[in-house]
């Protein structure tokens, strides 16, 4: 092989290795999650790098009274421990939830919280560990001023190293979109001075992650300035997101407010990231995560909801959960279902359809609490001491035994432990005309129990109820993660006990 052919398949070969690193390297800093790799990696880094100086202090500084020697292998064995319970404890915290959304200040604040915790927790075991030592060991036995010593050592490097980590990552990523490396392709629905700013803003600063593709005009007049950008109408939306390739949604309209909950829910703006100017965003309800780029507060709507690996976890729990309740309990729900046949002889279960998620429907099941007839008048909503509702049926709702049979939608998976209630397909399609934000319920599994279930008290069949409704489900949706189902259900066992259900 010649030597023009060798530099031909070298060249080649080079210019392969960095489109793959350029294209990983987009993929990273595009994906909020490819961020939060990068800062867990950090962190991890930071961790172990922290503990090897402090050991090394610890042993070679001529400080402290100097240890037995460590074996490799225990010295590992404890650094990965260390390592285990540091990022559990962050994530449980919640450090890691939109971090690539706050100011470097706030996000190291949070995490210097935490880790305050963490250490008050360890010098606690380390106060007790030395209240528990043999008499015939006190003599020996290291002051109690010489461990406070090396554990305030180890905060200060633990807590140092963490942010420079953190800084390093946030360093590295503005320097590579200043590049033009990982800019997410962006339009700017309506105008206003906010919008105009932005617009500004994101092609002035491409360090702040987004590339400008255009600005889309509503039906209301629109400046010289926001119409030079222009590459389509509100009309044309669809088009436009999927031929350009859009990644974020900035809805900035000012006057046309009835335009959000529309976008959001019937058109292709919810396949993007979507970013609300806060003034409207009492239009979409809910809480959600606001970030702030040089005095400009945004809001996301996160389409991305969880984690792939939580939501195989989830769906773990909920197998798990649903057969260790069924056959836990079997002979309780045999007495509940021969209470039920026994009361007025009627069928033991009610089944009824409902809408879960994608807009599909299947059919629910319960332990029957009402009477045979209870719709023979029509469809309506149950209110507080409902007449249809039987003696045993208030007892079972109170306790939510009624609700026992949805395990089995739990177990196939047409529902998850934690999510919006599911509705029926006349409800849905009622509110759905009044509400126009009402389908969002049904891009997530429907739940067993809810935030709005550990949130309010009563049901009104009226659309301020359904409003208020909205409002939680949208907060479960935008903040959906494991640590707020676990905190859901405690909630939830909490009302039970305390009695506190729909009768």
């Amino acid at each position: 092989m010649n030597t023009t052919v060798q530099t031909s398949i070298r060249g080649g070969a080079i210019r392969y290795a960095r489109r793959v690193l350029v294209s990983a390297l987009v993929g990273l800093i595009k994906s909020p999650r490819g961020i939060q790799g990068l800062v867990v990696f950090a962190d991890i880094v930071a961790l172990f790098l922290s503990f090897v100086a402090f050991y090394g202090i610890r042993v070679n500084s001529g400080l402290f009274s100097v240890p037995p020697a460590v074996p490799l292998l225990f010295f590992l064995q404890t650094t990965a421990l260390l390592l285990f319970c540091w990022l559990a404890l962050f994530w449980f915290a919640g450090v890691y939830i939109t971090v690539h959304n706050r100011a470097l200040f706030d996000e190291y604040l949070a995490v210097l919280k935490v880790v305050m915790v963490g250490f008050l927790v360890l010098l606690t075991a380390v106060y007790i560990s030395g209240l528990g030592a043999r008499p015939e060991n006190l003599t020996t036995a290291e002051p109690a001023s010489n461990r406070f010593i090396s554990l305030l050592i180890y905060f200060l490097l633990m807590s140092g190293s963490i942010g420079l980590g953190r800084y390093l990552v946030r360093r590295g990523l503005r320097r590579l979109r200043k590049l033009g490396i990982g800019l997410r392709r962006t339009i700017i629905v309506g105008d206003s001075q906010k919008s105009r700013q932005l617009v500004e803003m994101f092609t002035s600063h491409p360090e702040l992650g987004y590339a400008v593709v255009g600005t889309v005009t509503t039906s209301a007049d629109a400046t010289p300035e926001f119409l030079r950008r222009r590459i389509g109408s509100i009309e044309d939306i669809n088009t436009i997101i999927t031929s350009r390739r859009i990644e974020v949604t900035v809805l900035g309209m000012e006057h046309q407010r009835d335009l959000v909950p529309k976008l959001i829910t019937e058109t292709a703006v919810a396949d993007t990231t979507i970013k609300v100017i806060p003034d409207l965003y009492d239009i979409v309800s809910g809480q959600a995560r606001a970030q702030h780029l040089y005095g400009i507060p945004l809001i996301e709507i996160n389409p991305g909801i969880m984690p792939v690996w939580e939501q195989h976890l989830k769906r773990v729990t909920d197998i798990l959960f649903s057969v260790m309740m069924l056959l836990g309990g079997l002979p309780f729900w045999l007495l509940t279902a021969l209470f039920v046949k026994l009361e007025d002889g009627g069928p033991i279960f009610y089944s009824q359809e409902r809408v879960g998620m994608g807009g599909r429907t299947f059919m629910i099941h319960k332990f029957r609490s009402m009477r045979i007839d209870a719709e023979s008048k029509g469809i309506s909503w149950t209110s507080a001491n409902d007449p249809r509702v039987t003696r045993l049926g208030q007892f079972i709702r109170k306790t939510h035994f009624d609700e026992i049979p949805q395990l089995w939608n739990v177990l196939i998976g047409e529902m998850s432990f934690v999510g919006p209630r599911p509705e029926r397909p006349f409800y849905v399609e009622k509110y759905s005309k009044i509400l126009p934000s009402y389908p969002r319920r049904l891009r997530v599994k429907p739940g067993l129990t809810g935030w709005n279930q550990v949130q309010m008290e009563e049901m009104a069949e009226n659309v301020e109820f359904v409003q208020e409704r909205l409002r939680h489900d949208f907060f479960y949706i935008e903040n959906m993660s494991l640590r707020l189902d676990i905190e859901i259900i405690f909630r939830t066992v909490i009302r039970i006990l305390q009695r506190k259900g729909q009768a």
